[in-house]
Formats: C-alpha cells, sequence, structure tokens
C-alpha cells in the first residue's frame, strides 16, 4: 500500500502542479507532495531501519548425533584466517552430515552434561500490527532474518575438529591399529592386575564392570594422544 500510495500521490501531485483547473490546485499540490515524502520516507525507513516490525524469537532443538561412527566428534570447516567456522552436523544417524546456514549466522559450542543436542535460535523482523502489514506488506519483508544462532552442546567426551583433521585420524586410526588394540590390552590388565590385588574378593561381576571401564578408558586414552598429533599437525 506504501507504494501505491506514493505513486498516487505523485501522479496527483504532477496534475495539480502542471494543470491550474482552480485557484488551489497549488496547495492541493504541495498536499500531496506531502503525502508523497512521507510515504517515501516510510518505504525506506522500514526498508532500512524495519520502520513498523517487531522482532520475533523462536528456539529449537534437535538432538546431536557424531558425524562419525568410531568417535564422538564435532566437525567444522573454517573459513578465512580460521577465525570463522562453519560446523558441520547430524541430528539423526540416518541423515548425512550438513553444514550450518551461514548467511546471517553464528554458532558456538558448549560443554553440557546432558544428552547432546543443537539449540537454533531464529530472530526475524514481523509486522507489529495490522496497519504495518497493510502499508508496507507490499515490500514482501515479512518474517525477514536478523540473525541465527547454533550452539552445539557436546559432553566432555566429543572432539571438536576440522573435516581434514578428521580424516587425517581416520588414517592414523587404521595405520595403528594392531598397535593401538596392544596399547588397550595392556592398559587393561594392568589396570585389572592392579584392582584384583587391592580386592582379592571382587566379585565376576565387579570384575566384568572393571574390564569394561577399563577398557573405555584405555581407548579414550589412546585415541586422545592420536587427535593431538593430528590437531598438531
Amino acid at each position: 500500500m506504501s507504494i501505491i500510495l506514493l505513486i498516487i500521490a505523485l501522479i496527483f501531485f504532477f496534475i495539480c502542479s502542471v494543470i491550474p483547473f482552480n485557484k488551489y490546485h497549488g496547495i492541493i499540490a504541495f498536499f500531496f507532495l506531502i503525502i508523497a515524502t512521507l510515504s517515501g520516507v516510510s518505504i525506506v525507513a522500514n526498508d532500512t531501519y524495519h520502520y513498523g516490525m517487531k522482532v520475533k524469537t523462536t528456539t529449537t532443538r534437535y538432538q546431536l548425533v557424531s558425524a562419525s561412527d568410531k568417535m564422538n566428534v564435532l566437525l567444522y570447516q573454517p573459513l578465512g584466517n580460521g577465525s570463522e567456522k562453519v560446523y558441520l552436523y547430524k541430528t539423526s544417524s540416518k541423515q548425512k552430515i550438513k553444514p550450518m546456514k551461514t548467511k546471517d549466522s553464528s554458532a558456538k559450542y558448549v560443554i553440557t552434561s546432558d544428552k547432546p543436542n543443537v539449540t537454533i535460535t531464529e530472530k526475524r523482523y514481523v509486522y507489529k500490527d495490522g496497519v504495518s502489514k497493510f502499508f508496507f506488506g507490499i515490500l514482501h519483508n515479512n518474517n525477514e532474518l536478523k540473525h541465527r544462532y547454533y550452539t552445539f552442546n557436546i559432553n566432555r567426551d566429543w572432539n571438536v575438529l576440522t573435516a581434514k583433521q578428521a580424516k587425517e585420524l581416520d588414517k592414523l586410526v587404521k595405520k595403528n591399529q594392531a598397535t593401538l588394540k596392544s596399547q588397550v590390552e595392556t592398559a587393561v590388565k594392568a589396570k585389572v592386575a592392579a584392582a584384583m590385588q587391592a580386592n582379592p574378593q571382587m566379585s565376576a561381576e565387579q570384575q566384568k564392570e572393571l574390564i569394561q571401564q577399563a577398557q573405555n578408558e584405555a581407548t579414550q586414552a589412546a585415541m586422545q594422544k592420536l587427535i593431538q598429533s593430528v590437531k598438531e599437525k
């Protein structure tokens, strides 16, 4: 409506300016000039400063699934000098890895004790009332994105790597598979032996739990060494 009003006001201003149909044509022309000016200013204000609009915030949360089936990892792709990052993630084990949207977006990761998830918060400009929608609806800028925030909530056992580092790590794991297996077995035997010496009466169930815990810790420690070597390259 604002653009239509501007066009109509300009047409009548032109008519009243060039055709002296009565003695008040100058005043009438000035009146339509004011309307045209106000319409133009309001259009610019709406387009530039979002006049007549308010910010609507929506937040959605999805479960976060590791990008690798071998370990818990959140991937990212560095941009420019590395200060900007495009995170790559999955919200389902059946889903392919997808990048975050980058236009008017920012992202970060935080450590949490809850289940891993990604929270996406969007701030959008919407018309604050029916009058604003009536006047500026023709501009088609309702629901325009102001900013999108990604927050990746991950646990302490997750690693944050670049896509390149993840590929290098995968190669290292395959190359050192036998060594890793030997290191884990040695570490598990040592921990179980020490625990049995401290508690010879340990039940079979307790031994089973101990072995499982020792395997997890040893595997994690071995992987961390490889991850550190990849990061230092």
